[in-house]
């Protein structure tokens, strides 16, 4: 639902292949797909760094090395318990500092729970969850752009199933919108109204597999209150209270965060559960207000 926005994104990826590529490995030598992984590719640009836009052409050259691969057969068994073991590891060992290093806050996927890390960061709230299945594509299991920090809830609703919207490279931002379907309803306190996620086709994957419009039909005490919120300072009601802040030298970003109880910025969404849905709601009612539909 959010993009995962951090300037050090690829210096913290480049920390992590260099932990990746220091790990000992003891490989078979006659699995094939182990070869191709570690010496046929070049393993920490081909498939550890490898750019999130183009994880789908490792799966394709993939396919193309290996047309007919029996995935009932003991090698390839073999190759993908292996992977799995060794993403194991470096989750125990090293995804902690990932999170940490990227000042995500909020699961990126439905940007309602919190993922902290505690303890020196080493008790991690957030679980990683494999873009592409790494049961289906192993040889992704330790590619950095192919896990997605998120909560417990999303990661176990996603399970095996393919989405199409990758934190990395994208949000929801315009192409998915959280927003009231009845405004007046909402205001009035009459039953009758919902909030829905107004979306192309590419969200829709990503809000089935989630099951977005559920989990946020339980945040419509939020969204009253953000309603009524966007109305009153339409009609500037909290001018006062702007200018009185202003006055104690707070910054107008800081007072907006104050009056709506989170970030406002697109950049910033990830620091706090739900600012998404306060963003798109308070520019619903903006545009209801401009053209005097409320």
């Amino acid at each position: 639902m959010i993009k995962i926005n951090n300037s050090n994104t690829q210096q913290i990826s480049c920390e992590y292949a260099d932990y990746v590529i220091k790990m000992k490995r003891y490989l078979k030598r006659d699995n094939q797909y182990l070869a191709y992984v570690f010496k046929e590719r070049n393993f920490r640009d081909d498939i550890v760094l490898c750019p999130p836009s183009n994880l789908i052409k490792v799966i394709e050259s993939f396919d193309v090395r290996f047309p007919d691969i029996d995935y009932k057969a003991k090698d390839w068994s073999d190759f993908r318990n292996y992977m799995i073991g060794q993403y194991e590891r470096i989750r125990k060992e090293f995804l902690h500092v990932v999170l940490h290093s990227l000042n995500l806050s909020v699961c990126p996927y439905c940007n309602r729970q919190y993922i902290f890390g505690t303890d020196n960061n080493r008790k991690v709230g957030a679980q990683f969850d494999h873009f592409y299945s790494k049961s289906r594509y192993p040889y992704l299991a330790l590619s950095f752009y192919n896990l997605i920090p998120c909560c417990s809830t999303c990661n176990n609703a996603k399970g095996e199933e393919q989405i199409k919207i990758n934190p990395y490279i994208e949000g929801f931002e315009k192409n998915g919108k959280l927003a009231i379907d009845s405004p007046l309803n909402c205001i009035l306190r009459n039953t009758g109204w919902e909030i829905r996620i107004e979306s192309d086709d590419r969200c829709k994957t990503n809000i089935q597999a989630f099951a977005l419009n559920e989990l946020y039909k339980k945040h419509k005490d939020y969204a009253y209150e953000i309603a009524l919120k966007s109305i009153a300072n339409q009609k500037g009601y909290y001018n006062d209270l702007k200018m009185s802040f202003r006055n104690l030298g707070i910054t107008d970003e800081t007072i907006e965060r104050i009056l709506w109880g989170n970030y406002l910025d697109n950049s910033q969404l990830s620091y706090r559960p739900l600012s998404k849905m306060t963003l798109d709601i308070i520019n619903q009612f903006k545009d209801l207000t401009d053209c005097d539909c409320i």
